[in-house]
């Protein structure tokens, strides 16, 4: 008693969940501190001289049996450590928080602030509070009456009334929830409660919480208007679908939605990369993760599909489907409402847009990119390891997220990378990212031009190069059978988040996903480049590369100051050319034999001072309406 007394006086517990001396840590020094720093999944909070060589030590020991890494005091603080700061921090490391309420819990002021730490840590929605009421009943707690209501009257004689309204609030708060009453069971056989204990953790555990970035940027609008649609529990079976452009933040913002649900269901089950994973794969994991039984044998798909309509069908299950590409997925993982039990919630993330069709999902939400101050504290936490950048690094700070266009995948990327590099270098590195962005950040949005067929790819490098801010009506016109029809590729673009059509009917693609075909087409050298949107390029390619081109679209821009001379040989050997944007003075456009030549844009009609244009042996059967005659 009086080395606990002594402690509070400085600030320790007396065997709070920590309240013991760290007599069990062998190490010294800093082995001793970074041993320690690693996360926990649980943390029991506990007083030391009701429960730590009884019941506490059962349910630790039978924790540690499972392989769940737990946090308990007297085994896991460094010698010589602080006690508050490093309680606190094991308690936001650890994913369950376990307080143990015995009768003289509230008379240990540092039980009690830890209670207060957990409440704070479960409202960010990251932790999850499961109370043992070991030798008092839960209204007990709840209400501060008994044992309870006599320690207060001492605590409201040594501390304001401020920390005594927060240690109430909490119990408060935590008794009301769903926990375990020991004292209320019959026969109490600690040991065989510890192991219940255990088996409720281990579920809750592996089972259901699915970890997301350690620097999460606040994503709350996203979510709260996808839980607005989810609404109430419900008996009714929904299938939610998330789309967006790769690596905009779909699987974040669907884990966090899941860890939300999954507190209510005992069957929970998290499909990742499927769209690099086999079906039949698939299918075993699930029926595995929601029986919690071995992998059983799936022959094929068809196998698969009647195996988890027959043993699921009564099975009420939270699964979230990461990545879908194609429809064939969900027919073979979801199929009909009916394969699953009632109530139960479905979550698919995707790229297309348009394999989450009514009535196979039941609402659809577009994940858009982050705006600058989100970008901001992304970039910052992996740059920087803090919320926002230093004044003397804002300058670069602010060319990063420019340079990620508020995509959450490059503000990440482009942030570890230069906190790997010396900020000397910093200026470099951003210069050459303006041109070419990180292979990572461009591999992930690859993928998704790598899923489109040649006729989109192609339509897709159009837009990228020459067409973004055009009105849609009028670049449909521009390609011709043989690359599809148009508007069901504009559609399939659009499916597939890689464009928009916005205000005014103006075509709008992200600038990440722009450089990313840009880039794509100027693998290739000058004179085999298909398409030439660089205004300067254009003019050399007319004028210093002789011989035959393969450039299919052209765009020129002729100076207000300078004349320019064009001679039928800078033009012959443009034989594949499909599109010419020329920019105000030009006097003289010589298109003649151009045979694949079918249209022009509506805009020639602004070069004001054109006096002869020749389109003779080309395919044009018609002049825009802005080009009066």
């Amino acid at each position: 008693m009086e080395e606990s007394a002594k402690r509070r006086r400085t600030g320790g517990n007396d065997g709070t969940a920590g309240g013991a001396s760290s007599t069990d840590a062998s190490t010294e020094g800093q082995e001793a501190a970074t041993s320690w720093r690693h996360d926990y999944e649980v943390f029991l909070s506990f007083r030391g001289p009701d429960t730590r060589q009884g019941f506490t030590d059962f349910l630790y020991r039978s924790l540690k049996r499972v392989g769940i890494r737990t946090f308990r005091d007297d085994d896991e603080l460094p010698m010589g450590g602080k006690i508050g700061p490093e309680l606190f921090e094991a308690i936001e490391q650890s994913k369950i928080l376990i307080p143990i309420f015995s009768k003289g819990y509230a008379s240990s002021e540092w039980c009690l602030n830890e209670l207060v730490r957990m409440v704070e840590c479960q409202e960010n929605e990251r932790q999850k509070i499961m109370p043992i009421f070991y030798d008092v009943a839960p209204s007990e707690v709840r209400c501060q009456t008994g044992k309870y209501e006599e320690v207060f009257r001492s605590h409201e004689e040594q501390y304001d009334r401020d920390t005594i309204c927060k240690w109430k609030a909490a119990l408060s708060a935590v008794a009301a929830k769903k926990g375990w009453d020991l004292l209320s069971k019959t026969t109490r056989r600690e040991g065989e409660f510890a192991e219940e204990v255990t088996e409720q953790v281990f579920r809750e555990l592996k089972q259901a919480y699915l970890a997301v970035s350690d620097h999460l940027v606040s994503v709350d609008n996203d979510v709260d208007a996808i839980m607005e649609v989810i609404g109430a529990p419900t008996s009714e079976t929904q299938i939610i679908g998330i789309h967006g452009m790769g690596g905009v933040g779909k699987t974040t913002i669907a884990k966090i939605i899941y860890n939300k649900l999954s507190s209510n269901f005992n069957n929970c089950c998290f499909l990742a990369n499927i769209r690099e994973t086999s079906i039949t794969c698939l299918q075993k994991q699930l029926i595995s993760d929601i029986l919690k039984v071995k992998q059983m044998d799936i022959n094929n798909k068809d196998d698969g599909i009647g195996t988890i309509k027959k043993m699921l069908s009564n099975e009420r299950v939270l699964l979230l489907l990461d990545d879908v590409e194609q429809d064939n997925h969900i027919d073979a993982l979801v199929g009909k409402r009916d394969w699953f039990g009632r109530g139960s919630k479905i979550i698919i993330t995707t790229r297309r847009k348009d394999i989450l069709y009514f009535p196979k999902v039941d609402c659809t939400y577009e994940v858009s990119v982050m705006d600058d101050d989100r970008s901001l504290q992304l970039f910052s936490k992996h740059a920087f390891r803090r919320n926002s950048p230093l004044d003397e690094d804002m300058d670069r700070s602010i060319k990063a997220i420019r340079i990620a266009q508020g995509l959450p995948l490059a503000l990440e990327v482009i942030g570890s990378l230069l906190c790997r590099t010396e900020k000397e270098k910093w200026d470099g590195q951003l210069k050459d990212w303006e041109y070419f962005l990180p292979k990572d950040v461009m591999s992930t949005l690859k993928i998704s031009y790598n899923a489109l067929s040649p006729q989109e790819q192609c339509i897709f490098l159009d837009i990228a190069c020459l067409f973004i801010g055009y009105d849609k009506d009028i670049v449909v016109h521009f390609w011709d059978a043989r690359r599809g029809c148009p508007e069901v590729v504009i559609g399939a673009l659009q499916n597939m988040s890689l464009i928009k059509i916005i205000e005014h009917n103006k075509v709008w693609m992200h600038d990440l996903l722009r450089d990313l075909g840009r880039g794509i087409v100027h693998q290739d050298n000058i004179r085999e480049q298909s398409r030439v949107w660089d205004p300067k390029e254009g003019l050399d390619l007319l004028r210093k590369h002789k011989g035959e081109k393969r450039v299919e679209a052209l765009r020129l821009k002729l100076d207000n100051h300078q004349q320019y001379r064009f001679s039928y040989e800078g033009f012959e050997n443009l034989s594949h050319l499909r599109f010419l944007e020329v920019m105000k003075n030009l006097k003289v456009l010589d298109m003649s034999d151009c045979p694949l030549l079918e249209r022009l844009p509506d805009s020639i009609g602004n070069l004001e001072s054109l006096i002869e244009f020749d389109i003779s042996n080309t395919s044009i059967k018609e002049l825009p309406n802005s080009v009066e005659i």
